[in-house]
This record gives C-alpha cells, sequence and structure tokens, in this order.
C-alpha cells in the first residue's frame, strides 16, 4: 500500500483491540467484525491511513447511518464549542463572496445554529439521529450524502468540520465538493493534524487515533496538497485547539503540562500542547 496523497513509502504506525474502547460508534456487531484498529503512516508526507476494514467508504457508510443519538449527546462544554465555532466564522468572513452555506457532515446542527443570521443555512447529514437533533434547531437539514443532493445545488461556502478523517477515499470526496460550489466558492475544512506538536509527542498514545470513524488523518503537508491537487486555492491554515483537544491527548501528559498552563496564565487556545487540530479556508479555482 502507497500513500494515497503522495504515493509515499507506508509503515504501520498504530494498532489496538476494540474491546475495550468505548464509543458509541462500536456497536456489538461492528465491533465482532472489526476487532482491531490498525493505521499506517506514510513515511514522507506523515499522513495516515486505516489499514482495516473501515478503508472502505461503504462500511463507514453503513455504520453513520445506525448511529445513535448517544454520538451526538450536547458536549458538557458547549459555550466552548460555540466561542469556537464563531472564531471559524471570522476566519472565513473576510474572504467568501456570497452568503449561502452547507455544513456537510453536520451532525446535531450545533455549527450552524452559531453562525449569525446573515448566513442562508443548510445542512447535510447521514445519520438519521444527527438530522432530527439539527432539525430541532430550526434548521433546513437533508438526511443523506453528497450523492442525495440535487445537480442544482451550488453555494458559496461548504464547511466540512471533523468530517474528512471519517472518509476513506478523500480524492472522491473533494472532486464531489467541487460540484457543490460556486466558481469561486469557499471550502472550509477542520480535522486534526498528524505532525502537530501533541500527535508527535504522544505517538501512538495521542487518542485521536482511537476514534473507530478517523480513518484518513492528515497532516498539514497532505492536506495542503489533496486541497491544491484537486483545485483548490489555500488563503487560510490555522493550527488550532479543538473544544476536545484535550480528551484527544494522552491523559498523563494534560495533567502534568495543565499546572504550568495555570502558571503561565495564558488560555489553552495559545498553548501549543492542544493545537492538535488544523483549519483550512481553499479557495475553487
Amino acid at each position: 500500500m502507497k500513500c494515497r496523497i503522495c504515493n509515499g513509502s507506508m509503515r504501520q504506525f498504530f494498532a489496538t483491540s476494540t474491546e475495550d474502547l468505548d464509543e458509541p460508534f462500536l456497536s456489538s456487531d461492528f465491533r465482532r467484525q472489526l476487532p482491531e484498529l490498525r493505521l499506517d503512516q506514510c513515511s514522507d508526507c506523515g499522513c495516515l491511513w486505516a489499514k482495516d476494514m473501515r478503508s472502505d467508504d461503504a462500511v463507514l457508510t453503513r455504520a453513520y447511518q445506525h448511529l445513535v443519538n448517544d454520538y451526538f449527546e450536547t458536549p458538557p462544554n458547549e459555550e466552548k464549542y460555540k466561542e469556537f465555532y464563531r472564531w471559524l466564522e471570522r476566519l472565513i468572513e473576510e474572504h467568501t463572496p456570497g452568503n449561502e452555506i452547507l455544513d456537510v457532515g453536520c451532525g446535531d446542527g450545533l455549527f450552524l445554529a452559531s453562525m449569525s443570521a446573515r448566513w442562508s443555512k443548510q445542512g447535510l447529514e447521514p445519520s438519521t439521529a444527527g438530522a432530527e437533533l439539527a432539525r430541532k434547531k430550526n434548521l433546513k437539514v437533508l438526511c443523506g450524502t453528497l450523492a442525495d443532493l440535487p445537480p442544482s445545488c451550488r453555494v458559496d461556502l461548504l464547511s466540512a468540520l471533523d468530517v474528512i478523517e471519517h472518509i476513506a477515499e478523500p480524492h472522491a470526496f473533494l472532486e464531489a465538493l467541487k460540484t457543490k460550489l460556486k466558481p469561486g466558492g469557499l471550502l472550509l475544512v477542520l480535522t486534526g493534524d498528524s505532525t502537530s506538536l501533541p500527535a508527535r509527542i504522544a505517538g501512538p498514545q495521542w487518542s485521536y487515533l482511537k476514534w473507530c470513524g478517523h480513518v484518513s488523518i492528515f497532516s498539514e503537508a497532505g492536506l495542503r496538497r489533496v486541497l491544491e491537487d484537486h483545485g483548490f486555492q489555500i488563503v487560510a491554515w490555522k493550527r488550532c485547539e479543538h473544544p476536545s483537544s484535550a480528551g484527544f491527548t494522552a491523559w498523563w501528559r494534560v495533567h502534568l503540562l495543565e499546572p504550568v498552563r495555570r502558571l503561565i496564565g495564558r488560555n489553552r487556545s495559545w498553548y501549543p500542547f492542544w493545537r492538535d487540530h488544523q483549519a483550512v479556508v481553499a479557495r475553487l479555482v
């Protein structure tokens, strides 16, 4: 197997049994079919790819369609999420030519609901549970995939937050996204960063690797390259802290460095240990 982005050589990086993983995504049936999670890493660009049955997008699609409400339960730090989403909105505002947004994989709709009223909002969510929760926020949401959208659907801004890592075939995904953007439209991608400081420190203990749905984990170089290969121009790139970033790092490292953060009195958003995600704004050219 070669790297899907740069054709570099791969090496085994991570493997763990699913027996003890506590995750709503792992139903009892899926757990029996998938006794082990395995990720291989490209020795050149640093991207990681699932090396098990999750490398088939059809397998993942079936699993997403049957997710339960627990997967989308309101996080205890909901205000932190809203603050983060408002930061993302500010990141794209100066580059967006219009006001129509489609949030791909919108989940419970919290990102769309957090955005200002100037936007014409719609969401796309493959799971029935997620779509129903989003509709309760008075959002227009289609339960389905990109293939279910009408051919005429084209927007100024596509957002894919915490989505591309769940896609086994990123090339096909990006090509499908392009068909839903107006000329010069923007794509906002949020995903983990396999070459961030937390990921490099934690190595195979980086908890981001232990989520069953995380099958394509990008480095900065890998994400930039795949976007450019599909006709996008990067207009903004930021390494950032996801509201759940502290949970993705090894717990003992968090507890070890948390007193240091308090001592220097800095917000976690600016403390590099938790900045294990990347937010990218790219224009279709």
